[in-house]
């Protein structure tokens, strides 16, 4: 039974790692988007 908990656990972990470095991945993205609508407003000025 032990080892059912301890699987539930790295479960948990792993999804936890997961949606931070998919948070992250969005993060960056995001910047990108700002930073080519910011260039962009720039050339069209």
């Amino acid at each position: 039974m032990s080892t059912t908990s301890t699987h539930k656990e790295e479960d948990k972990s792993e999804i936890k790692e997961r949606s931070q470095e998919e948070l992250l991945e969005e993060k960056i993205r995001n910047q990108q988007t700002i930073d080519i609508f910011i260039e962009s407003d720039k050339n069209w000025c």
